[in-house]
């Protein structure tokens, strides 16, 4: 395999074509994990793992632990040393109808380059799209990134390349997320996160921000995190606003789409400067 395509293991074998009675190609009966690989390590692994293993209980899906761990580390000794692996892990394969039982997950582990960003989009921020399909409550999979991504294609084909990210909201009108990150803004002396009890993905970027870097006995961090409800009038009013995720860490964002603008504050540069100084590969030229 040349290392300049995208490697692949099903299974724990090269391979590149899924079974078409896989319930994940199916039913969408599966997970995934979008992950940063550095150095040949994966510094986020534990919470990669944590909201993977967390998903498959609540999606019936048994994962056999060592045996992910096995195959991830076959990945990593087949590939570049940096890059992007994705995990997905379906319900296995099963005969029509929706009903699963007793069946083997199918492990899909891939290997991708790192993808090219501007250093801008790092350094002097973003500008969202304000996207006009929205998100319907479904508490049961709140917060897990299961296989139907079905809402995030909608949103990402009503724009081309005039945006960098699209700004997502529920059904009832209030923030979320971004299309493929999520968000968070600073308002009197507060960071605000959207609440993800009744949709959107629980990023791993996310949470290892308010775990590690946002808590408050970090030196470099003087400020409270809550995690709320957020119409548009709460976001429009912050003074600071920026997206996050694990493989581009943490973007500014200057602008909505003709809606609102924010300035590139200290507060959120200096929140990615104890992001690369934890993990330097975050950081634009490393």
């Amino acid at each position: 395999m040349s290392s300049k395509n995208s490697i692949c293991f099903i299974n724990g074998e090269p391979a590149n074509t899924v079974p078409v009675d896989d319930r994940g190609l199916n039913y969408g009966h599966g997970l995934f994990e979008t992950i940063r690989l550095s150095n040949g390590s994966v510094p986020l692994w534990s919470h990669h793992f944590s909201r993977l293993t967390g998903g498959s209980a609540k999606l019936g899906i048994k994962i056999d632990n060592r045996l992910l761990q096995s195959y991830l580390e076959q990945l990593t000794t087949a590939c570049p040393a940096d890059g992007i692996i994705k995990i997905i892990v379906t319900a296995g394969s099963g005969g029509r109808g929706y009903r699963s039982s007793s069946l083997h997950p199918n492990y899909m582990l891939q290997w991708f380059p790192l993808p090219e960003h501007p250093a801008s989009h790092q350094q002097l921020g973003i500008t969202l799209k304000f996207c006009q399909h929205h998100l319907l409550h479904s508490p049961q999979l709140a917060g897990i990134k299961h296989l139907n991504r079905l809402d995030q294609v909608v949103a990402r084909a009503e724009w081309e390349d005039e945006y960098t990210e699209g700004l997502m909201f529920d059904q009832e009108g209030n923030v979320v997320e971004a299309v493929s990150s999520n968000l968070f803004f600073y308002s009197e002396g507060t960071w605000f996160t959207p609440k993800l009890n009744q949709c959107g993905v629980k990023g791993v970027m996310r949470q290892y921000l308010m775990e590690e870097l946002m808590e408050p006995q970090s030196p470099s961090f003087s400020s409270q995190v809550e995690e709320a409800t957020c119409s548009l009038d709460l976001l429009l009013s912050a003074d600071e606003v920026f997206v996050c995720n694990s493989v581009v860490g943490i973007w500014p964002v200057l602008s909505l789409e003709g809606r609102g603008t924010w300035s590139l504050g200290q507060h959120t540069l200096l929140l990615q400067n104890s992001l690369y100084k934890a993990l330097p590969h975050y950081k634009s030229g490393l």
